[in-house]
């Protein structure tokens, strides 16, 4: 997220994002995803009806700490993938887009890079003077795809 020397995203810099992330997210198959698209969508906090939200990490990988610390949401990813029936929805949702995100995607696909979606507590985004964040939406994949799965 934000660190005292990073600004905190404007909702323009979050509209940019979301777009990107889902035109890579895009090039995940169907099947992979089991028949359920997630995208994610820049949203008001305000119309965001939960505690928590999802916002993007945006890891350097060009240096061991950035490699260290994709490789800790990589782990985060399997452990997930294990223990998803102790996880709530948006927890799943996070881990099931930082897992299309790097199965599609490079470092060199983001220019030395990479997105990571993480909870944040929507009160602390607030505090920080934050108006936006991401949420999610999930598209069923219709017609002769979903009948022949």
């Amino acid at each position: 997220m934000s660190t005292p020397d990073v600004p905190l995203p404007k909702p323009a810099d979050l509209a940019a994002w979301s777009e990107a992330i889902n035109g890579a997210l895009k090039r995940y198959s169907d099947k992979d995803w089991n028949y359920s698209r997630i995208f994610l969508s820049s949203c008001p906090l305000a119309e965001i009806n939960s505690p928590y939200v999802l916002m993007v990490d945006w890891i350097d990988v060009r240096g061991k700490k950035g490699q260290a610390a994709f490789k800790t949401s990589q782990d985060e990813i399997t452990w997930g993938g294990r223990h998803s029936h102790e996880l709530g929805i948006l927890e799943v949702i996070s881990l099931r887009l930082n897992l299309a995100l790097s199965e599609v995607t490079t470092a060199d696909f983001w220019h030395g890079i990479r997105p990571v979606v993480r909870l944040q507590k929507k009160s602390s985004l607030i505090d920080l003077g934050q108006t936006h964040a991401f949420w999610y939406r999930v598209d069923e994949v219709q017609g002769e795809e979903f009948e022949n799965r």
